[in-house]
């Protein structure tokens, strides 16, 4: 009896002891697991907040980009247009070079200001603007400047292409030689053709877009005050100018807001240089207890009058 109680006992803690080595073993392994899962994780989020300087830079190089060239670049093509296509019979060459070169890299020296015949004319840039502007990268880029001229054998009109380069502090340069360009091409696109203006409101409209345009053109706040629908944003223009007459007025269709759009051709005299001009308006109408003017040439967010 008690050999068998021994056996028992023996048995049972054998039993106690193997389980004991499994718990163990498993605790080990899940320890393992987590030690794996919690370098993985950390892993995973290094290489994220890696990763996310990198966009941001990237971001930031793209906004960069996107803002190059800005308005003092552009400025500064046209004021090395200006200079460059400007010229005063019997200028001094070294002067004038010197004047071109003052904006350029002094790489370009001896090779940028042009030459010009012994009596060429007098030619004298009476406009300029930026016709057009490209990034070439971050840091350069070509501005297209159209410049008017004035010359002996009358007008004339250059683009001139200007190669423009910028520095870590903001440093402007025409770096490269410049370059005449094309006009940019002719569209094939014509006026917009509106309706017939019909109806028993015809007679109505008429007199409004005439007494107002008469107003507009002539620079009278007063008149305008009475026929602009109230709270409009609509001011005169400076005055001088008379209203000869009202060739043509029709309707677009597809506008719920003013309740008319109208296009309406005029003729109108500049009284001080003795000039008659033609002219189409785009006139947006409202009715409440009459007809009101709400726009004159003023697109909403969808590209039409409002």
């Amino acid at each position: 009896m008690r050999t068998s109680l021994r056996r028992a006992a023996g048995a049972s803690a054998g039993v106690s002891s193997a389980t004991s080595r499994e718990l163990l073993a498993r605790l080990g392994r899940l320890v393992l697991w987590v030690a794996v899962l919690v370098v993985l994780v950390r892993g995973l989020a290094g290489m994220a907040s890696a990763q996310r300087p990198a966009a941001d830079r990237r971001a930031a190089d793209g906004a960069e980009t996107a803002a190059w060239p800005d308005d003092a670049a552009r400025a500064f093509a046209v004021q090395f247009a200006t200079a460059y296509l400007t010229h005063a019979r019997g200028e001094d060459v070294g002067v004038y070079a010197g004047r071109v070169e003052a904006f350029a890299s002094a790489d370009l020296a001896g090779q940028l200001a042009p030459t010009f015949d012994p009596g060429a004319p007098v030619q004298t840039v009476q406009a300029a603007t930026v016709a057009g502007a490209e990034s070439l990268d971050a840091r350069h880029a070509l501005i297209t400047v159209a410049a008017t001229l004035t010359t002996g054998g009358g007008r004339a009109t250059r683009w001139l292409s200007v190669p423009i380069a910028r520095d870590g502090d903001g440093g402007l340069v025409v770096d490269d030689l410049p370059s005449f360009a094309a006009a940019p091409r002719r569209a094939s696109a014509g006026p917009v053709q509106g309706d017939p203006l019909l109806g028993p409101e015809s007679a109505a409209v008429s007199d409004v877009v005439t007494r107002f345009l008469r107003a507009y053109l002539a620079g009278d706040a007063g008149a305008l005050a009475y026929l602009a629908v109230p709270g409009a944003r609509v001011g005169a223009t400076a005055g001088g100018i008379r209203l000869i007459g009202i060739d043509s007025i029709t309707a677009t269709a597809g506008t719920a807001r003013p309740d008319r759009l109208l296009l309406v051709t005029v003729r109108a005299r500049d009284v001080a240089v003795g000039a008659t001009y033609g002219l189409r308006y785009r006139v947006g109408l409202v009715r409440r207890d009459r007809w009101y003017v709400a726009t004159v040439n003023a697109p909403d967010d969808g590209g039409r009058l409002r």
